[in-house]
């Protein structure tokens, strides 16, 4: 009896140690499984500063698999990531980068992720062609609308991409616009009410417009709008109006927390200021580092972390403290090696979890 009794007891421990294991290789499976996902594995490295890590292991991930788009996606924006380093060679390299974009729409070309940044990265390329002055550059702006005309095709509610179109279309002849069809961008816009609709309106403004105006009656008809209050507040910056700038800039910020970049917006344009005028240098440069430091409060991911230590160096160096400018870059390295160089804001689209629909949109041909 007393054996039977053992027995049992020791099916039953047999039974529960069975289940253990059953639901632990279960729990390993799905955890391995997110683990061996090498997008969304480089993406996790690339926002804790190890770029040339996440570039490592998802060009052995597509050598396994060629066809693996969100690979293909991943690596065009670790590319970008790794460019903005080395601005020059990103430049010289745009057109690999957009190959590689290009690869992961033509792996999964439903996928509307892929295809929003397709159209970036084109009008990154027709940028620099404008810029250039290249004769194929209309060429290059045709691309861009017939990236962002196939991003509507799959999301035909994508009010960025519009926008992105109204500005591009907006262009010249000469260079590749057509304002009738940037006309008919804005009307669609307007028609669904969007909050972009103001701001496709406002790129059709004639350049000597009163733009201050403009946005003081949308933000009139649209109280505690962020994207009103925001734009209201670039139009006085770029009317050298800081102190309004400012103002509205950080009641945009008040209004969405989640505007933590229009901090360094602040401390770009002073920068700027300190740049263009040697006689403000002493005045607007400490502006500059004061911003910058209240942006490293928000505790900012890695590569955004080492970008605005490079603006705190690039505003030491104005003011002649090229030891602490060179300090500072060390340890901008030091969190990110791949730490931009660029004067703009890396792009936030860059910095996007893997799949997500990007809200993400700039202004090409304006500084902010």
């Amino acid at each position: 009896m007393k054996t039977r009794i053992n027995l049992k007891e020791h099916l039953s421990v047999m039974a529960i140690g069975i289940a253990g294991l059953c639901l632990s290789l279960m729990f390993w499976s799905c955890t391995s499984q997110k683990t061996l996902n090498p997008a969304q594995q480089a993406y996790e490295l690339r926002i804790n500063g190890n770029a040339d890590s996440a570039r490592v292991l998802l060009e052995q991930a597509l050598a396994a698999d060629s066809t693996n788009a969100a690979a293909w996606y991943e690596l065009a924006r670790t590319k970008h990531h790794i460019g903005l380093g080395n601005p020059r060679a990103l430049f010289e390299n745009l057109e690999n980068l957009h190959q590689t974009i290009a690869r992961a729409v033509e792996y999964d070309p439903d996928n509307v992720t892929y295809s929003f940044y397709n159209g970036y990265v084109s009008y990154c390329v027709a940028f620099a062609y404008l810029m250039m002055g290249q004769p194929d550059a209309v060429l290059r702006v045709a691309e861009v609308v017939s990236a962002y005309e196939d991003v509507l095709n799959l999301k035909p509610d994508y009010f960025e991409a519009k926008l992105y179109l109204v500005e591009v279309l907006g262009l010249p002849a000469k260079m590749g616009g057509d304002s009738t069809q940037a006309e008919a961008y804005v009307q669609q816009l307007e028609a669904a009410g969007a909050t972009y609709a103001a701001k496709a309106r406002e790129l059709r403004l004639p350049e000597d417009a009163d733009r201050i105006s403009f946005w003081q009656a949308v933000v009139e008809k649209n109280p505690g709008n962020a994207d009103a209050i925001e734009q209201l507040g670039k139009a006085y910056l770029y009317q050298e109006n800081s102190e309004q700038g400012t103002k509205y800039l950080e009641e945009a910020m008040n209004a969405d927390p989640e505007r933590e970049l229009l901090i360094l917006d602040l401390a770009r344009y002073y920068l700027m200021a300190g740049m263009q005028d040697s006689a403000k240098r002493e005045t607007v440069l400490p502006l500059a580092e004061k911003f910058i430091q209240k942006y490293l409060e928000t505790d900012p991911i890695s590569p955004l972390k080492a970008y605005a230590y490079e603006l705190s160096a690039k505003a030491k160096f104005g003011l002649g403290d090229n030891e602490t400018a060179n300090a500072l870059r060390e340890e901008a390295g030091a969190i990110d090696p791949n730490f931009s160089k660029a004067f703009g804001v890396p792009p936030a689209i860059l910095f996007e979890k893997p799949n997500e629909i990007s809200h993400y949109h700039t202004y090409f041909f304006r500084p902010f």
